[in-house]
């Protein structure tokens, strides 16, 4: 491989969907929320750009930013975090100045989803590190190196030990031979709000992170929504509010499912869209003859209310969100036993110990 070669050059000439493998499986709303946003280049560039160590950040040029697949990694591995990896180019000086045979690196995101920092974090880490290399010289690709970072989140600070050399102690005559590794990590929940920059979207991710789990996370997410309606149209604000609504839904036992409503509405007021479930329950009421008036806005908006229940439910349990027309002939009571029924399967499901 020449200098110029990208190591990930036959993923990055792909759909970009292809660059993220649909059987990674996220263990927590936490994960699902950065991944999310990480799926964007665009935030995924910024995040780097201003919160990576500054010493990593000088060497990079992050207009080549691209995804890796991780599918190649080992699963008993990749289900341990939500990983994200990705390749950049380095400066060409840092390429003469070592020698190196590509200009890429790689930059393993890795997101601590815990509530507390994770003892075995560094080991698991490393675990990720060599696999990486063992998928290149299997490949026959040039061995580059890779960066870890670590975003975390946790209720507490990471007391945990940042390098292998602080895990492991060894005699100063024997460093030269045992491996060495340290962790950069990212506290989200000690950053200050002055420091959550970038697009909308990262900066709602961070905030998320840092307060989403907060007693007052209202007052929050009233700042954060006037915010996003000066700064977003109305159907992007749709599209992350989306995203707003699961991960609140997921983390926050104080804002429920009531509350959130009231707040979206107040600041982005609901009107139904054509071809909406709205607008072909109206349509539908008014083909009918139905007397319109008090009673029949209300028996619509508690169906309405009912069938956004059940795809905020749904998007929580990572099932597949049912579409419109499933709703046509669901009563009042049909949808109240789907919620019920969504409900028992969340209160089932077995609690993680780090989440």
């Amino acid at each position: 491989m020449n200098k110029t070669d990208n190591p990930n050059e036959e993923s990055t000439n792909k759909d970009r969907s292809t660059a993220i493998p649909k059987e990674e499986t996220v263990q927590s709303p936490h994960d699902r929320l950065l991944n999310q946003t990480l799926q964007q280049i665009d935030a995924a560039r910024t995040l780097l750009a201003k919160h990576l160590p500054s010493e990593v950040v000088e060497h990079l040029k992050l207009h080549t930013l691209a995804h890796v697949d991780t599918s190649f990694i080992d699963s008993n591995l990749r289900r341990r975090f939500a990983d994200r990896l990705f390749s950049v180019q380095v400066s060409d000086e840092v390429v003469q100045s070592m020698a190196l045979k590509t200009n890429y690196v790689y930059i393993f995101v890795l997101v601590d989803h815990k509530s507390t920092d994770d003892p075995d974090t560094l080991i698991q880490m490393l675990g990720y590190i060599v696999r990486i290399w063992e998928n290149a010289l299997a490949s026959r690709q040039s061995l580059v190196p890779i960066q870890p970072w670590v975003i975390y989140n946790g209720v507490g600070p990471w007391r945990s030990s940042r390098s292998l050399a602080e895990l492991i102690p060894v005699l100063e005559s024997w460093r030269r031979y045992v491996p060495a590794l340290e962790l950069a990590i990212l506290d989200v929940s000690r950053m200050s709000d002055n420091e959550m920059v970038g697009n909308p979207n990262l900066q709602v991710t961070l905030t998320l992170l840092k307060y989403g789990r907060g007693k007052d996370l209202e007052v929050i997410l009233r700042s954060l929504f006037e915010w996003l309606l000066e700064e977003l149209s109305p159907q992007q604000a749709r599209n992350l509010l989306d995203t707003i609504r699961v991960y609140v839904m997921s983390v926050n036992p104080i804002v429920g499912e009531e509350k959130m409503s009231d707040l979206v509405t107040e600041f982005w007021p609901v009107q139904p869209e054509p071809g909406s479930v709205a607008d072909q329950l109206i349509k539908k009421g008014e083909a009918k003859g139905e007397a319109r008036g008090e009673a029949r806005g209300i028996a619509l908006g508690k169906k309405l209310a009912s069938i956004k229940t059940i795809r905020i439910l749904q998007s929580i349990l990572d099932m597949p969100e049912s579409q419109d027309e499933e709703f046509a002939d669901k009563s009042v009571a049909d949808l109240d036993m789907i919620i019920e029924t969504l409900r028992a399967k969340i209160s089932n499901r077995p609690r993680m110990l780090d989440e």
